[in-house]
């Protein structure tokens, strides 16, 4: 898929037609926040390409990421315990070069800019909407509530591990506290 500054203007400008979209905006911005998304390598870097496609239940943008900066999966991946649709892919961001000189113009009639492709990661992030329409107050508590969620089924992950004292009479354990006082020697 090819972006280029158009479609990012175009973009912009839906979004500063209306305060409702803004504030759509912000409350996704806030839900990511409170998802802690942004402390993932890279996610903080996205820039609004497309959107946000406001559904009947799908709260849908697309971010565009340099190539070598690709966001961390992982972050994706906690989106995803929350309900959400994640989707990466490669793409195209064509972007005009620096006029320096007749060489850099597409025809030297119209004096247009020759363009640059560059590869990028556009990230697909389709949020279910009940994280947008239950306003400011109900957000923390349904995040709190779906990341506790995560945080139990992470825990459960861990139930099924030996504990530290049930380890003991296993061969290569050893109990640090057997090697003797530690203030016997001073």
């Amino acid at each position: 898929m090819a972006t280029d500054l158009d479609s990012i203007k175009k973009t912009l400008v839906n979004i500063s037609k209306g305060n409702s979209i803004l504030d759509t905006l912000l409350e996704f911005e806030r839900t990511l926040d409170n998802a802690e998304l942004f402390a993932y390598k890279n996610w903080i870097l996205g820039e609004l390409v497309e959107g946000p496609e406001i559904g009947r239940y799908w709260y849908k943008t697309v971010w565009m990421y340099p190539y070598a900066m690709m966001p961390d999966p992982n972050g994706g991946m906690r989106l995803t315990k929350l309900g959400a649709k994640v989707n990466f892919r490669k793409g195209v961001f064509k972007k005009p070069v620096k006029v320096e000189g007749p060489q850099d113009w597409v025809d030297p009639e119209s004096k247009r800019a020759k363009m640059a492709e560059h590869e990028i990661w556009l990230v697909t992030i389709e949020l279910p909407l009940k994280y947008i329409n239950r306003g400011l107050e109900d957000t923390e508590e349904i995040m709190a509530k779906d990341i506790q969620a995560t945080n139990d089924e992470l825990a459960d992950a861990f139930d099924d591990q030996p504990l530290p004292e049930e380890m003991e009479g296993e061969e290569g354990m050893e109990d640090p506290m057997a090697a003797g006082d530690p203030e016997e020697g001073l």
